[in-house]
């Protein structure tokens, strides 16, 4: 029984020394700027505490988290704000029950910036404190902030909230919820879209729209078309790209005009519903290849994408010469 205690003691005082190695090994690993940048988070000048956490937040190092933590507690909001930022960065889902009591900071930047790291972390706990701060949170920024993340999430938990956020009286408010339902994949969010394709913002006719063609909604056919005639450019290239994505080529003759829009996001969005709707005649071969030689490097990219995912032959300026200028 003795030999058998000394033997435990034994193995437990190596396990001990092996941690204490473990931790000084860690500890001699850190990079030189990382623990200076640590360290400064200490500095009695909060301009340099500021620094320290962006500094850290730059560097990426796991090794800053505990001391980035401590930060979020700092009494200068800019610290903070830059804490945060660095949690986000660091991509740790460790950092996600000290980013939640920091959800109750008095600034609203801070808030903002926990909400944003959250979403860089995407870890599911922070579902129901995003809820929270979307439906209580007295600061617009972080509400929309909160919309979006939630979105980008794609937790159907956050599907009745985000039903709720697009009646809200805040536009912005609307559309961030009206872009966040199409992330989720919840068709029940359909009919509450097709509602908002009514609304006076023009944000949010445009990501309702966009939110129904991604989420398959075909009863959402007929409103689509309707919009089609909306007053906003880009708007109707994004009805396009719906009724392409449900299988209707209503959109197609409104994505061939729009390609010679002067606004370069327009031109690109004409030629994505291009891609949506799936059609290979002449008109639209003939508007990809003029797309191929646009002046904008973007909308070049594009059309050669949507090229390939049409199966259009593509031919360089050599090939489309005739043979007697070749030579």
């Amino acid at each position: 029984m003795k030999e058998k205690f000394k033997w435990f003691v034994l193995l437990m005082a190596l396990f001990f020394l092996g941690s204490v190695a473990f931790v000084q090994a860690e500890e001699k690993e850190m990079r030189p700027e990382v623990k200076a940048a640590i360290e400064k988070l200490d500095s009695e000048d909060r301009g340099e505490r500021r620094k320290a956490a962006e500094t850290l937040g730059r560097l990426r190092d796991k090794a800053s988290l505990p001391a980035l933590i401590d930060a979020l507690r700092d009494e200068d909001f800019g610290v903070r704000v830059n804490a945060a930022d660095a949690l986000g960065n660091l991509r740790d889902k460790s950092a996600t029950p000290a980013l939640i009591e920091a959800l109750k900071d008095e600034h609203d930047g801070v808030r903002i910036s926990v909400v944003v790291a959250m979403g860089y972390i995407r870890d599911k706990e922070s579902v129901e404190p995003l809820i929270e701060a979307l439906t209580e949170d007295e600061n617009e920024g972080v509400r929309i902030s909160a919309a979006q993340v939630l979105g980008n999430l794609r937790d159907r938990r956050a599907t009745p909230v985000l039903l709720k956020a697009l009646k809200d009286e805040k536009r912005r408010i609307r559309a961030t919820a009206a872009r966040s339902l199409g992330r989720l994949g919840d068709p029940e969010a359909g009919e509450a879209l097709i509602k908002a394709l009514k609304d006076e913002e023009v944000r949010v006719r445009l990501y309702a729209s966009g939110s129904l063609g991604n989420l398959r909604v075909a009863s959402a056919i007929e409103p689509l078309k309707k919009l089609l005639e909306d007053e906003d450019a880009r708007t109707r290239c994004a009805t396009a790209s719906a009724l392409g994505k449900l299988g209707d080529n209503s959109g197609l003759d409104i994505a061939l005009k729009e390609l010679e829009n002067e606004d370069i996001r327009i031109r690109t969005e004409a030629l994505r519903a291009l891609g949506y709707i799936g059609e290979t005649t002449e008109p639209v071969v003939n508007g990809i290849k003029k797309a191929l030689k646009d002046k904008n490097k973007s909308v070049r990219r594009v059309a050669e994408m949507v090229a390939n995912q049409l199966r259009i032959e593509i031919k360089t300026e050599k090939e489309e010469k005739p043979e007697s200028d070749q030579r």
